[in-house]
């Protein structure tokens, strides 16, 4: 029995060494709504995306400005357009 149970462990391991990493393409639909895994902002170019960084003016730092033009992708990054 140990045997048995060993060699099953054994086999589990190997197949998580050899399998390949998942990569998950999530779409959620529900009637007339479709959600994607990218982000909404990149699809959509009504202005230029550029860094956050870019725009270091007064103007550009108030809270409601920030709210309003500025977004952050999945890695952190943040851009901002006019």
């Amino acid at each position: 029995m140990r045997s048995i149970l060993a060699a099953c462990v054994a086999l589990s391991a190997v197949g998580f060494v050899v399998a390949p990493p998942a990569k998950a393409d999530v779409t959620v639909r529900t009637p007339g709504v479709v959600v994607q895994s990218d982000p909404y902002w990149r699809g959509h170019h009504e202005g230029e995306w550029r860094a956050r960084r870019e725009f270091r003016e007064n103007e550009y730092q108030r809270d409601a400005w920030l709210r309003d033009h500025c977004v952050r992708d999945w890695n952190g990054g943040e851009y901002c357009r006019r």
